[in-house]
Protein backbone atom coordinates (compact mmCIF):
# COMPACT_ATOMS: atom_id res chain seq x y z
CA UNK A 1 0.00 0.00 0.00
CA UNK A 2 1.47 3.41 -0.95
CA UNK A 3 2.38 5.90 1.75
CA UNK A 4 -0.31 8.57 1.94
CA UNK A 5 0.04 12.33 2.48
CA UNK A 6 -2.95 14.60 3.09
CA UNK A 7 -2.52 18.40 3.09
CA UNK A 8 -4.90 21.30 3.60
CA UNK A 9 -4.66 24.97 4.61
CA UNK A 10 -4.88 25.29 8.37
CA UNK A 11 -7.27 27.44 10.36
CA UNK A 12 -4.08 29.19 11.48
CA UNK A 13 -2.95 31.74 8.88
CA UNK A 14 0.03 30.61 6.74
CA UNK A 15 0.01 27.05 8.07
CA UNK A 16 -0.53 23.74 6.31
CA UNK A 17 -2.11 20.84 8.21
CA UNK A 18 -0.47 17.60 7.13
CA UNK A 19 -0.99 13.91 7.86
CA UNK A 20 1.47 11.19 6.85
CA UNK A 21 0.32 7.57 6.88
CA UNK A 22 2.59 4.56 6.46
CA UNK A 23 2.77 0.90 7.41
CA UNK A 24 5.97 -0.36 9.10
CA UNK A 25 7.92 -2.91 7.10
CA UNK A 26 8.63 -4.75 10.33
CA UNK A 27 7.72 -4.15 13.98
CA UNK A 28 10.02 -1.97 16.05
CA UNK A 29 11.82 1.32 15.74
CA UNK A 30 10.79 3.63 12.88
CA UNK A 31 13.02 6.63 12.09
CA UNK A 32 11.13 9.57 10.59
CA UNK A 33 13.01 12.24 8.65
CA UNK A 34 12.31 15.65 7.11
CA UNK A 35 14.79 16.78 4.41
CA UNK A 36 17.29 19.36 5.66
CA UNK A 37 18.05 20.74 2.18
CA UNK A 38 16.60 20.74 -1.30
CA UNK A 39 18.27 19.97 -4.64
CA UNK A 40 19.09 23.18 -6.48
CA UNK A 41 20.26 25.01 -3.35
CA UNK A 42 23.34 23.49 -1.83
CA UNK A 43 23.06 24.51 1.79
CA UNK A 44 21.19 23.18 4.80
CA UNK A 45 17.89 25.01 5.21
CA UNK A 46 16.54 22.86 8.05
CA UNK A 47 12.87 22.98 7.10
CA UNK A 48 11.94 21.30 10.38
CA UNK A 49 12.18 24.70 12.06
CA UNK A 50 8.74 25.34 10.53
CA UNK A 51 7.11 22.43 12.39
CA UNK A 52 6.14 23.43 15.97
CA UNK A 53 5.12 19.92 17.05
CA UNK A 54 3.98 16.62 15.60
CA UNK A 55 1.97 13.75 17.03
CA UNK A 56 1.76 10.08 16.11
CA UNK A 57 -1.20 7.67 16.20
CA UNK A 58 -1.76 3.98 15.50
CA UNK A 59 -5.29 2.66 15.17
CA UNK A 60 -6.50 6.11 16.20
CA UNK A 61 -4.66 5.86 19.54
CA UNK A 62 -1.79 8.25 20.38
CA UNK A 63 1.65 6.64 20.49
CA UNK A 64 4.96 8.04 21.68
CA UNK A 65 7.21 9.85 19.22
CA UNK A 66 10.52 11.45 20.25
CA UNK A 67 12.62 14.03 18.49
CA UNK A 68 16.20 12.69 18.36
CA UNK A 69 17.84 15.29 16.08
CA UNK A 70 16.94 18.63 14.53
CA UNK A 71 15.00 17.02 11.64
CA UNK A 72 14.61 13.44 12.87
CA UNK A 73 12.04 11.65 15.04
CA UNK A 74 11.73 8.09 16.30
CA UNK A 75 8.81 5.89 17.28
CA UNK A 76 7.98 2.24 17.96
CA UNK A 77 5.21 0.64 15.91
CA UNK A 78 4.03 -2.60 14.35
CA UNK A 79 0.71 -1.44 12.88
CA UNK A 80 -0.10 1.41 10.41
CA UNK A 81 0.97 4.82 11.69
CA UNK A 82 -0.49 8.29 11.15
CA UNK A 83 1.63 11.36 11.93
CA UNK A 84 -0.15 14.70 12.23
CA UNK A 85 1.59 18.05 12.18
CA UNK A 86 1.37 21.63 10.94
CA UNK A 87 3.93 23.37 8.73
CA UNK A 88 4.49 27.15 8.66
CA UNK A 89 4.39 27.93 4.93
CA UNK A 90 5.65 31.49 4.59
CA UNK A 91 8.77 31.24 2.42
CA UNK A 92 7.87 33.19 -0.75
CA UNK A 93 10.69 32.10 -3.05
CA UNK A 94 10.94 29.47 -5.78
CA UNK A 95 12.12 26.81 -3.33
CA UNK A 96 9.66 27.53 -0.53
CA UNK A 97 6.00 27.11 0.31
CA UNK A 98 3.30 29.73 0.80
CA UNK A 99 -0.27 29.66 2.08
CA UNK A 100 -2.27 32.82 1.37
CA UNK A 101 -6.00 33.50 0.98
CA UNK A 102 -5.56 33.55 -2.82
CA UNK A 103 -2.66 31.10 -3.24
CA UNK A 104 -1.60 27.62 -2.19
CA UNK A 105 1.99 27.01 -3.27
CA UNK A 106 3.95 24.01 -2.01
CA UNK A 107 7.42 22.63 -2.60
CA UNK A 108 6.91 19.18 -1.16
CA UNK A 109 10.52 18.76 -0.10
CA UNK A 110 9.97 21.52 2.49
CA UNK A 111 7.28 19.76 4.42
CA UNK A 112 6.82 16.04 3.71
CA UNK A 113 8.27 13.50 6.12
CA UNK A 114 9.53 10.08 5.08
CA UNK A 115 10.58 6.89 6.82
CA UNK A 116 14.35 6.79 6.60
CA UNK A 117 15.55 4.19 4.11
CA UNK A 118 12.22 4.16 2.27
CA UNK A 119 12.75 7.10 -0.12
CA UNK A 120 12.00 4.92 -3.17
CA UNK A 121 8.57 3.78 -2.00
CA UNK A 122 5.37 4.69 -3.79
CA UNK A 123 3.29 7.60 -2.53
CA UNK A 124 -0.10 9.16 -2.93
CA UNK A 125 -0.96 12.73 -2.09
CA UNK A 126 -4.30 14.43 -1.43
CA UNK A 127 -4.51 18.23 -1.26
CA UNK A 128 -7.62 20.06 -0.14
CA UNK A 129 -8.12 23.38 -1.94
CA UNK A 130 -11.06 25.83 -2.13
CA UNK A 131 -13.85 24.88 -4.52
CA UNK A 132 -13.37 26.26 -8.00
CA UNK A 133 -9.62 26.78 -7.71
CA UNK A 134 -7.31 25.53 -10.41
CA UNK A 135 -4.10 23.62 -9.71
CA UNK A 136 -0.94 22.37 -11.44
CA UNK A 137 1.46 19.66 -10.26
CA UNK A 138 3.80 17.35 -12.15
CA UNK A 139 3.65 14.52 -9.58
CA UNK A 140 1.34 11.64 -10.43
CA UNK A 141 -0.02 9.50 -7.59
CA UNK A 142 1.83 6.21 -7.37
CA UNK A 143 5.22 7.78 -7.97
CA UNK A 144 8.16 7.47 -5.59
CA UNK A 145 8.88 9.82 -2.69
CA UNK A 146 11.96 11.01 -4.61
CA UNK A 147 9.67 12.05 -7.48
CA UNK A 148 7.22 13.69 -5.10
CA UNK A 149 9.82 15.94 -3.48
CA UNK A 150 11.15 16.84 -6.94
CA UNK A 151 7.79 18.51 -7.62
CA UNK A 152 6.00 21.78 -6.91
CA UNK A 153 2.29 22.43 -6.58
CA UNK A 154 0.38 25.63 -7.23
CA UNK A 155 -3.32 26.30 -6.76
CA UNK A 156 -5.18 29.59 -7.15
CA UNK A 157 -8.55 30.93 -8.27
CA UNK A 158 -7.11 31.23 -11.79
CA UNK A 159 -4.05 29.82 -13.58
CA UNK A 160 -3.21 31.28 -16.97
CA UNK A 161 -1.62 28.76 -19.33
CA UNK A 162 0.10 28.49 -22.69
CA UNK A 163 0.55 24.94 -24.00
CA UNK A 164 2.41 23.51 -26.98
CA UNK A 165 4.29 20.45 -28.17
CA UNK A 166 7.97 20.28 -29.05
CA UNK A 167 9.59 17.13 -30.46
CA UNK A 168 6.71 15.09 -29.07
CA UNK A 169 7.04 16.56 -25.56
CA UNK A 170 4.15 18.45 -23.95
CA UNK A 171 5.14 21.89 -22.61
CA UNK A 172 3.15 24.40 -20.59
CA UNK A 173 3.70 27.83 -19.06
CA UNK A 174 1.51 28.09 -15.95
CA UNK A 175 1.11 31.56 -14.45
CA UNK A 176 -0.55 32.58 -11.19
CA UNK A 177 -0.84 36.17 -10.04
CA UNK A 178 -1.01 38.07 -13.33
CA UNK A 179 -2.44 37.31 -16.76
CA UNK A 180 -0.35 40.20 -18.17
CA UNK A 181 2.88 38.22 -17.74
CA UNK A 182 1.81 35.70 -20.37
CA UNK A 183 2.44 37.83 -23.47
CA UNK A 184 2.83 36.51 -27.02
CA UNK A 185 6.38 37.88 -27.03
CA UNK A 186 7.15 35.73 -23.98
CA UNK A 187 5.46 32.56 -25.24
CA UNK A 188 7.18 32.89 -28.65
CA UNK A 189 10.56 33.21 -26.91
CA UNK A 190 9.90 30.15 -24.72
CA UNK A 191 8.90 28.07 -27.72
CA UNK A 192 12.05 29.11 -29.60
CA UNK A 193 14.65 28.38 -26.91
CA UNK A 194 12.84 25.19 -25.91
CA UNK A 195 13.03 23.95 -29.50
CA UNK A 196 16.72 24.85 -29.74
CA UNK A 197 17.66 23.06 -26.54
CA UNK A 198 15.76 19.88 -27.41
CA UNK A 199 17.29 19.82 -30.89
CA UNK A 200 20.78 20.50 -29.49
CA UNK A 201 20.71 17.70 -26.90
CA UNK A 202 18.66 15.32 -29.05
CA UNK A 203 16.96 13.45 -26.19
CA UNK A 204 14.66 14.96 -23.57
CA UNK A 205 14.40 12.88 -20.37
CA UNK A 206 10.67 13.47 -19.71
CA UNK A 207 7.42 13.48 -21.71
CA UNK A 208 5.87 16.57 -20.13
CA UNK A 209 7.42 19.75 -18.72
CA UNK A 210 5.96 22.80 -16.96
CA UNK A 211 7.36 26.32 -16.61
CA UNK A 212 5.53 27.34 -13.42
CA UNK A 213 5.48 31.07 -12.60
CA UNK A 214 4.15 32.93 -9.60
CA UNK A 215 3.97 36.67 -10.21
CA UNK A 216 4.24 37.76 -6.60
CA UNK A 217 3.31 41.16 -5.10
CA UNK A 218 6.84 42.07 -3.95
CA UNK A 219 10.00 42.71 -6.03
CA UNK A 220 11.57 39.29 -6.56
CA UNK A 221 13.57 37.12 -8.98
CA UNK A 222 14.22 33.45 -8.33
CA UNK A 223 13.97 30.07 -10.04
CA UNK A 224 14.45 26.44 -9.05
CA UNK A 225 14.92 23.45 -11.33
CA UNK A 226 13.06 20.16 -11.18
CA UNK A 227 13.14 17.17 -13.52
CA UNK A 228 9.67 17.82 -14.93
CA UNK A 229 9.28 21.51 -14.19
CA UNK A 230 10.82 24.71 -13.02
CA UNK A 231 9.30 26.98 -10.39
CA UNK A 232 9.88 30.70 -10.97
CA UNK A 233 8.94 33.60 -8.71
CA UNK A 234 8.95 37.09 -10.22
CA UNK A 235 7.49 40.36 -9.05
CA UNK A 236 5.90 42.81 -8.73
CA UNK A 237 3.11 42.48 -11.33
CA UNK A 238 3.68 45.92 -12.89
CA UNK A 239 7.33 45.17 -13.67
CA UNK A 240 8.50 44.40 -17.22
CA UNK A 241 10.09 41.06 -16.41
CA UNK A 242 10.48 39.75 -19.99
CA UNK A 243 14.30 39.72 -20.05
CA UNK A 244 14.53 38.13 -16.61
CA UNK A 245 11.92 35.51 -17.48
CA UNK A 246 13.54 34.39 -20.74
CA UNK A 247 16.95 34.17 -19.07
CA UNK A 248 15.55 32.27 -16.11
CA UNK A 249 13.47 29.91 -18.22
CA UNK A 250 16.35 29.01 -20.54
CA UNK A 251 18.70 28.44 -17.60
CA UNK A 252 16.27 26.22 -15.70
CA UNK A 253 15.33 24.15 -18.76
CA UNK A 254 18.96 23.15 -19.37
CA UNK A 255 19.10 21.92 -15.78
CA UNK A 256 16.77 19.09 -16.86
CA UNK A 257 19.93 17.64 -18.38
CA UNK A 258 22.68 19.30 -16.34
CA UNK A 259 21.83 18.17 -12.77
CA UNK A 260 18.44 16.46 -12.90
CA UNK A 261 19.82 13.87 -15.36
CA UNK A 262 23.59 14.36 -15.64
CA UNK A 263 24.47 14.40 -11.96
CA UNK A 264 27.64 14.48 -9.83
CA UNK A 265 28.42 11.17 -8.15
CA UNK A 266 27.90 12.64 -4.67
CA UNK A 267 24.28 13.45 -5.58
CA UNK A 268 23.39 10.09 -7.08
CA UNK A 269 21.09 9.43 -5.35
CA UNK A 270 20.18 12.46 -3.26
CA UNK A 271 20.68 12.12 0.50
CA UNK A 272 18.12 14.43 2.08
CA UNK A 273 19.15 13.90 5.70
CA UNK A 274 22.63 15.46 5.60
CA UNK A 275 24.83 17.98 3.86
CA UNK A 276 26.37 16.60 0.65
CA UNK A 277 29.36 18.78 -0.30
CA UNK A 278 30.71 18.27 -3.81
CA UNK A 279 33.40 20.08 -5.75
CA UNK A 280 31.77 20.17 -9.21
CA UNK A 281 29.12 22.83 -8.61
CA UNK A 282 30.84 24.93 -11.28
CA UNK A 283 29.86 22.28 -13.87
CA UNK A 284 26.26 22.23 -12.65
CA UNK A 285 25.75 26.01 -12.48
CA UNK A 286 28.55 27.55 -14.56
CA UNK A 287 27.90 25.61 -17.76
CA UNK A 288 24.15 26.09 -17.32
CA UNK A 289 24.57 29.86 -16.84
CA UNK A 290 26.76 30.13 -19.94
CA UNK A 291 24.65 27.92 -22.19
CA UNK A 292 21.34 29.29 -20.92
CA UNK A 293 22.25 32.68 -22.40
CA UNK A 294 23.79 31.17 -25.53
CA UNK A 295 20.55 29.31 -26.31
CA UNK A 296 18.72 32.65 -26.34
CA UNK A 297 21.04 33.82 -29.10
CA UNK A 298 21.12 30.53 -31.02
CA UNK A 299 17.31 30.36 -31.03
CA UNK A 300 16.92 33.90 -32.35
CA UNK A 301 15.37 35.26 -29.16
CA UNK A 302 18.42 37.51 -28.69
CA UNK A 303 20.31 39.41 -31.34
CA UNK A 304 24.09 39.18 -31.41
CA UNK A 305 24.36 42.52 -29.63
CA UNK A 306 21.95 41.39 -26.93
CA UNK A 307 23.95 38.22 -26.48
CA UNK A 308 27.22 40.15 -26.23
CA UNK A 309 25.64 42.40 -23.61
CA UNK A 310 24.55 39.35 -21.60
CA UNK A 311 27.96 37.73 -21.94
CA UNK A 312 29.71 40.92 -20.84
CA UNK A 313 27.34 41.09 -17.87
CA UNK A 314 28.45 37.64 -16.68
CA UNK A 315 32.12 38.47 -17.23
CA UNK A 316 31.76 41.70 -15.25
CA UNK A 317 30.01 39.89 -12.41
CA UNK A 318 33.09 37.73 -12.03
CA UNK A 319 35.91 40.18 -12.72
CA UNK A 320 34.39 43.10 -10.80
CA UNK A 321 33.26 41.06 -7.81
CA UNK A 322 35.18 37.80 -7.50
CA UNK A 323 38.42 38.17 -9.48
CA UNK A 324 40.42 38.42 -6.23
CA UNK A 325 38.72 35.47 -4.52
CA UNK A 326 41.16 33.45 -2.43
CA UNK A 327 39.35 30.16 -3.00
CA UNK A 328 39.36 28.05 -6.13
CA UNK A 329 36.13 27.12 -7.87
CA UNK A 330 36.35 23.67 -6.28
CA UNK A 331 36.70 25.10 -2.79
CA UNK A 332 33.94 27.61 -3.49
CA UNK A 333 31.61 24.81 -4.60
CA UNK A 334 32.12 23.01 -1.29
CA UNK A 335 31.85 26.15 0.83
CA UNK A 336 28.36 26.96 -0.45
CA UNK A 337 27.29 24.44 2.18
CA UNK A 338 29.17 26.47 4.77
CA UNK A 339 28.43 30.07 3.75
CA UNK A 340 25.10 29.77 1.98
CA UNK A 341 24.26 31.97 -0.98
CA UNK A 342 24.66 35.33 0.70
CA UNK A 343 27.80 37.33 1.33
CA UNK A 344 30.77 35.40 2.69
CA UNK A 345 34.06 36.78 3.98
CA UNK A 346 35.53 39.50 1.73
CA UNK A 347 37.43 38.00 -1.23
CA UNK A 348 36.87 34.49 0.03
CA UNK A 349 34.65 32.64 -2.44
CA UNK A 350 34.19 32.76 -6.22
CA UNK A 351 30.72 32.34 -7.72
CA UNK A 352 30.10 28.89 -9.20
CA UNK A 353 27.61 30.67 -11.48
CA UNK A 354 29.71 33.51 -12.86
CA UNK A 355 33.26 32.20 -12.63
CA UNK A 356 31.76 28.88 -13.67
CA UNK A 357 30.32 30.61 -16.74
CA UNK A 358 33.76 32.11 -17.49
CA UNK A 359 35.26 28.60 -17.36
CA UNK A 360 32.53 27.31 -19.69
CA UNK A 361 33.14 30.17 -22.14
CA UNK A 362 36.91 29.64 -22.16
CA UNK A 363 36.54 25.87 -22.50
CA UNK A 364 34.04 26.21 -25.34
CA UNK A 365 36.32 28.58 -27.27
CA UNK A 366 39.38 26.36 -26.72
CA UNK A 367 37.49 23.39 -28.15
CA UNK A 368 36.30 25.39 -31.14
CA UNK A 369 39.74 26.80 -31.86
CA UNK A 370 41.38 23.36 -31.69
CA UNK A 371 39.14 21.25 -33.90
CA UNK A 372 35.80 22.96 -34.44
CA UNK A 373 34.05 20.97 -31.70
CA UNK A 374 32.38 22.57 -28.71
CA UNK A 375 30.67 22.08 -25.38
CA UNK A 376 27.86 20.44 -27.33
CA UNK A 377 29.98 17.34 -27.90
CA UNK A 378 31.01 17.36 -24.24
CA UNK A 379 27.45 17.55 -22.93
CA UNK A 380 26.20 14.94 -25.40
CA UNK A 381 28.95 12.57 -24.26
CA UNK A 382 28.19 13.30 -20.58
CA UNK A 383 24.51 12.57 -21.21
CA UNK A 384 25.25 9.33 -23.04
CA UNK A 385 27.76 8.00 -20.49
CA UNK A 386 26.17 9.22 -17.26
CA UNK A 387 22.74 10.80 -17.69
CA UNK A 388 21.00 8.17 -19.75
CA UNK A 389 22.72 5.34 -17.87
CA UNK A 390 21.76 6.87 -14.48
CA UNK A 391 25.35 7.00 -13.23
CA UNK A 392 27.01 9.80 -11.28
CA UNK A 393 30.15 11.47 -12.64
CA UNK A 394 33.32 12.77 -10.99
CA UNK A 395 35.49 15.75 -11.87
CA UNK A 396 37.96 13.31 -13.43
CA UNK A 397 35.18 11.93 -15.64
CA UNK A 398 34.28 15.40 -16.88
CA UNK A 399 37.91 16.32 -17.61
CA UNK A 400 38.43 12.99 -19.41
CA UNK A 401 35.49 13.64 -21.72
CA UNK A 402 36.63 17.23 -22.36
CA UNK A 403 40.09 15.95 -23.30
CA UNK A 404 38.59 13.34 -25.62
CA UNK A 405 36.63 16.06 -27.41
CA UNK A 406 39.63 18.41 -27.42
CA UNK A 407 42.08 15.75 -28.60
CA UNK A 408 44.78 16.61 -26.06
CA UNK A 409 45.56 17.47 -22.48
CA UNK A 410 43.55 20.13 -20.64
CA UNK A 411 45.20 19.55 -17.26
CA UNK A 412 46.83 22.98 -17.11
CA UNK A 413 43.56 24.68 -18.08
CA UNK A 414 41.58 22.99 -15.31
CA UNK A 415 44.33 23.53 -12.77
CA UNK A 416 44.39 27.29 -13.41
CA UNK A 417 40.66 27.87 -13.89
CA UNK A 418 39.17 25.38 -11.42
CA UNK A 419 41.66 23.89 -8.96
CA UNK A 420 43.57 27.08 -8.12
CA UNK A 421 42.68 30.71 -7.52
CA UNK A 422 45.08 31.81 -10.28
CA UNK A 423 44.40 35.16 -11.98
CA UNK A 424 42.85 34.08 -15.29
CA UNK A 425 42.47 37.53 -16.87
CA UNK A 426 45.41 37.39 -19.28
CA UNK A 427 44.75 33.82 -20.33
CA UNK A 428 41.05 34.50 -20.95
CA UNK A 429 41.90 37.59 -22.99
CA UNK A 430 44.19 35.46 -25.17
CA UNK A 431 41.51 32.79 -25.67
CA UNK A 432 38.95 35.45 -26.59
CA UNK A 433 41.37 37.20 -28.94
CA UNK A 434 41.74 34.00 -31.01
CA UNK A 435 37.99 34.19 -31.57
CA UNK A 436 38.06 37.79 -32.68
CA UNK A 437 37.08 39.30 -29.36
CA UNK A 438 38.73 42.16 -27.54
CA UNK A 439 38.11 42.01 -23.79
CA UNK A 440 39.72 44.74 -21.73
CA UNK A 441 39.27 46.90 -18.67
CA UNK A 442 39.00 50.51 -19.80
CA UNK A 443 39.89 53.05 -17.07
CA UNK A 444 36.77 55.07 -17.88
CA UNK A 445 34.25 52.52 -19.21
CA UNK A 446 35.24 49.51 -17.14
CA UNK A 447 35.17 46.07 -18.74
CA UNK A 448 34.28 46.06 -22.43
CA UNK A 449 33.77 43.30 -24.98
CA UNK A 450 34.14 43.97 -28.70
CA UNK A 451 33.78 41.50 -31.57
CA UNK A 452 32.86 37.86 -31.15
CA UNK A 453 32.93 35.76 -34.28
CA UNK A 454 33.11 32.28 -32.80
CA UNK A 455 29.74 31.67 -31.13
Amino acid sequence: MPNLYSLKPSAQPRYLDITFQFTPRKPGKQVIQLPIWRPGRYQAQNFAKNIPILKAFSGGVPIAIAKIASSTWELEASEPVEIRYSYYANQPDAGGSVVEPDLLYINFINCLLYVKGRENERCEIQIEKPAGWQSVCTFKNGGKYRELVDSSYIAAPAIFQHKWKCNGVKFSIDVVGSRQALTKKLTDAYEKFTQTQLDWMGHFPVKEYHYMLWVCPAPYYHGVEHTKSTMMVMGPPDRDAYEDLIGLGSHELFHVWNIATIRPKELFPYSYDREVPFSTGWIVEGITTYLGDWFLYESGVWTRQEYLAGLLGNLKLHFDRDADAQQSLEESSIDLWLDGYGTSLPNKRASIYYKGAVVALALDLKLQAKNGKSLKEVMLAMNAEFGQLKKGYTKADFIRICEQVYGGSLQEFFQNYVEKSTDITTDLQAILAKSGVKFENDPEKGWTLVGYNAI
